[in-house]
Parts: C-alpha cells; structure tokens; sequence
C-alpha cells in the first residue's frame, strides 16, 4: 500500500454522467470542473470506453478495477449512483435521492432492480457516501443502509449562466418557440413554466388541475404554460387530459430546450411553477432565482430546505392552493419583488466552489479509513 500525501488523487468515474445530459450528469460535469482547478487533488477521469449492456457490465465487473488498478490513485467517486464492484480502493458514492424507490413507475426494470438489490450493498461498503441536502441524506440512511456517520451533505448549485438575460436574449427564444411576450415584459398575457419532463413524481397533474380550475376573470385564467423537456406524443395521457379540459391552446410543449438555452427560458417567463411530489435536492428552482424568476414550488422532501423563503410553498397535491400562490405572484407587485430578490440572494449561497470544498471532506474521510 503506497503512503498516502496531502495531495489526494481522485478516479472520477464519468462513465454514467457522460449518458445523462441532466441530472446526475449536471452534477458531475458542474464538479469535476470545480474539483479540477484545485491545488490539493489531482482528479483522474475514468470511464468505460464504449456504451451497450455488455460493454458496461464488462466495466462495473472488471474494466474499472484493471483501470483504477493502472492509475494508482487514493479513492475513487461514483457520482451518479453506480460503482464498479471489487475495487483495489476507497469508494465515494454520491446518492442523490430515493426517487427510484419511491416512484419506481418512473425509472425502467433494469433500473429498478438495481436501486432493489444492488445500490444498498455498494451503498453500505461505501467508504464515505454523498448526498445533495440533508433530506437525501437521511433518505440515503432510511432506504439503502448507508451508516449515517458515512454520509456528508454537499450543496449542488447553479452554474453561473444562470443570470439575468438581455432583452435580445429572451426575444430570440419567445421567436423560436413561438411564445407571447410574458406580463412581465410587457405582453398581455403571463407564462408559467413546468420544467422537465412530466414524470410521475414531477406532478403535472396538479399544475393542470389549477390552470382548469382558475376563476373565471383571474390572470391565471389567461396563463400560457410551457413545459419544457417533452413533447406532448411521449405523454399521450397529459395530451388527452388538456384536449378534455379545453387547455390545448394553453399549454405549449417545447421539447427538450437546449441546456445552453435554459437560462434565457427562465428569464422569458413569468413564474416557475415546481410542485414536485419529491426531490433530493431541488436545483431548477435555484436557477429560476438566480436568473431573477419567482418560484412556487411544493412544501414536500428536499424543497423546503433548499428554497427556504424566497419562494412560495404549497401543499403538493392542493390545486387551489397553487393556484392562489400563482395569481399573487401574478398580480401583487411587491410579493413579485420580494421573491425575486430573495431568491437572488438564496440562489447566491449554492456554488460549486462551496460543494468541491464539502466533497473534500468526503475524500478525506474515506482516505482515512484505509490509513
């Protein structure tokens, strides 16, 4: 066993960030740039060289031991869940919810059954395990038997492209997508978003239920909604709801909008409307606040705790509810303002800077445990 230094060096397994254009993938990409640019580590990138289900099986069993084997390094971190089995070092798993088992309809069979009978026990030989806020942490504890001295919190954040956009900007993407002026910009109309795609746990549902149900006269009655991340064909059931509803000409699918572009369709709308039923850590609503969007989000799991006051919180699963905390936002002027300066400064306190400095923590604990 050679000795250990100050200067750690880290394997950083990018085999499964590298599949994930969001999510997980953010995550890591976000900061293993950060992690880079440190004086005290040296961060290798280890990966599986081809996809397929075999080339990757062939990688968890054997490819990234010989690998780490080869690279000699202190530890290895998994960011996204998964780590090989069997290797010659300490491993850092990053868990970053449960969603897999508590909505599991969401997620395919193969997934399924990893997160059932394979993620505990990598979870549990897991020299040190990280998670997004201290909601996923005690999730971590709770669903897969990480000992809880082993599991560290390490705040995702918002890249810096998330700011405020020029006019220019937002005028562009309104064109491309064929979207009216916001309210807030001076059209007639105000725009919600419902970012990402409509899994289960992201909660549609309720987001429809308070634009059908919104009184006669309200500004919520005249909203546009876009929903970013899909297309109405790959959710047919959402698409017949809105066409029974009378919404079709309300709700506005946008596909998967670019990451480089997300930031300018934060900027182009009026509110973000976030009511997922779970969350690990919760970062569109970081971004939304830190591009200087108001927020109305759930009061359930991780949301809480990340959003804190600066934005409105409601019952998940109350459509009234939300839909009284979407027409204040819409139409009190000073509750706007405070929101979008709360949330600026809320937003200001997640960097990546501040999760690699936690991350640190979490190597060199592991490290000490070999020592």
């Amino acid at each position: 066993m050679r000795q250990r230094t100050a200067r750690l060096t880290v394997a950083f397994d990018m085999t499964f960030p590298d599949r994930n254009a969001g999510g997980s993938g953010v995550y890591a990409r976000a900061l293993l740039a950060e992690l880079q640019l440190r004086p005290d580590l040296e961060v290798r990138e280890v990966r599986a060289q081809s996809r397929g289900l075999p080339s990757t099986l062939k990688w968890l069993a054997v490819g990234a031991r010989q690998q780490v084997a080869r690279q000699r390094v202190d530890l290895v971190h998994c960011p996204a869940f998964v780590a090989p089995t069997r290797l010659p070092v300490p491993v850092v798993i990053t868990v970053h919810d449960a969603a897999a088992r508590l909505f599991p309809r969401d997620y395919p069979l193969e997934w399924r059954l990893y997160d059932r009978f394979i993620l505990p026990a990598m979870v549990r030989r897991a020299a040190a395990i990280i998670a997004p806020s201290e909601h996923a942490r005690l999730d971590a504890i709770r669903y897969y038997g990480a000992p809880p001295k082993r599991v560290l919190v390490t705040h995702e954040a918002p890249d810096p492209a998330y700011s405020p956009r020029s006019n220019h900007e937002v005028e562009a993407l309104l064109a491309e997508h064929n979207l009216p002026r916001s309210a807030s910009r001076g059209g007639h109309a105000p725009i919600l978003l419902f970012s990402g795609a409509p899994l289960s746990r992201k909660n549609l549902d309720v987001v429809l239920m308070a634009l059908a149900g919104a009184e006669q006269g309200s500004v919520l009655s005249s909203a546009t909604l876009a929903i970013s991340g899909a297309r109405a064909e790959e959710f047919p059931r959402y698409s017949t709801w809105i066409e029974a509803h009378g919404l079709t000409h309300r709700v506005r699918w946008l596909g998967r909008v670019p990451t480089e572009k997300m930031p300018v369709l934060y900027a182009a709308v009026d509110v973000l409307v976030y009511p997922s039923l779970y969350e690990g850590f919760g970062l569109p609503p970081l971004e939304a606040m830190a591009v200087g969007t108001p927020v109305v989000a759930s009061n359930t799991a991780s949301l809480p705790e990340v959003l804190g006051d600066a934005a409105l919180l409601v019952a998940p699963h109350d459509h009234r509810g939300l839909a009284q905390a979407i027409e204040a936002v819409l139409t009190n002027p000073r509750m706007r303002a405070r929101l979008v300066q709360a949330g600026k400064k809320r937003a200001a306190l997640y960097t990546w800077v501040n999760c690699a400095e936690q991350t640190v923590l979490a190597y060199r604990r592991a490290a000490n445990l070999r020592s």
